[in-house]
């Protein structure tokens, strides 16, 4: 009786650890929209409507872009951005860090 209680302490405290594990992610999310801060332009495919971007852990991410005006911008490959993506992983807005207004 001691050891299965011993192996269901274990396992309750594995399976915690393991969700917060996976639960840190280099992103924040809202419940609208997911932020990807101090992110690297890697490439921007007009024709495809994709923008391709480094985050600041190192990830290579290609997104579809929801809205064509924002290739308007002037944002070019490797600049310093903020990438805004919608709930169906589409970004939504890319702000220049050089555009951000500083935190009061």
């Amino acid at each position: 009786m001691t050891l299965q209680i011993m192996i269901i302490v274990t396992l309750s405290v594995f399976i915690t650890m393991s969700a917060l594990f996976i639960s840190m992610s280099p992103m924040v999310t809202t419940s609208e929209a997911t932020v990807f801060g101090g992110s690297r332009i890697v490439e921007i495919d007009q024709g495809q409507r994709t923008i391709t971007f480094k985050t600041k852990e190192g990830e290579t991410w290609t997104l579809p872009v929801a809205d064509p005006n924002i290739f308007s911008h002037q944002i070019a490959k490797g600049d310093a951005v903020t990438i805004e993506l919608d709930q169906n992983e589409q970004i939504t807005k890319v702000l220049r860090l050089s555009d951000v207004p500083p935190a009061p």
